[in-house]
């Protein structure tokens, strides 16, 4: 049997083990929300970019449940905190007459956990830092794993502005590793 979930399209992503805001406007993206509170395996956020010729939705996303819901004062629009348990890969796409979106997917095997050695403490040093600078980021990320290389490497991915497509190539290997590889090439280059 082929399992389905909603989806809801975001330019952020949350990984597994990542809590993460978003803004949910009313209208079309509310209908798509609702729909997707509707399913008892949570929904699924897939990252999409904004190219020349329109949107461009890619195909890893994330199984998430809502833990939040607030109301923004400025526009109407639901503030929904968001738990990432899994990824998948979405094989097949389907709108309905409303426009809401749903996936047939596939769970991709969650990377497992490594634990950090000391050439790699800077990952955590780093993320200790932002956090220290971001109360918001650091809130959000209740159970800390910083000697967890794969669990530092997700949460560098959701907080630095990674194209979505260098995203996805990384989301797609078995391991964290070339993620951490180009962590480290972007942390060494000069700024």
């Amino acid at each position: 049997m082929k399992q389905s979930i909603p989806l809801l399209f975001q330019q952020r992503h949350v990984l597994p083990g990542g809590r993460m805001p978003i803004r949910v406007a009313p209208g079309p993206q509310m209908d798509a929300f609702k729909a997707a509170l509707t399913s008892d395996i949570g929904f699924g956020i897939c990252m999409f970019d904004e190219a020349e010729h329109g949107h461009h939705f890619f195909h890893i996303g994330t199984r998430v449940t809502v833990e939040d819901l607030d109301t923004s004062a400025l526009d109407g629009s639901l503030i929904v905190t968001v738990y990432g348990h899994e990824n998948f890969r979405i094989n097949a796409l389907e709108q309905d007459d409303s426009g809401v979106f749903s996936g047939e997917y596939d769970i991709i095997p969650q990377w497992p956990e490594v634990e950090i050695r000391n050439d790699q403490i800077v990952l955590a040093d780093k993320l200790k830092q932002m956090f220290s600078k971001h109360p918001e980021l650091n809130q959000l990320n209740l159970k800390k794993e910083f000697n967890n290389l794969s669990w530092l490497c997700q949460r560098w991915l959701e907080i630095l502005p990674v194209p979505a497509s260098e995203k996805q190539a990384l989301l797609n290997t078995p391991n964290c590793q070339d993620t951490y590889d180009y962590l480290m090439s972007i942390m060494q280059k000069p700024h």
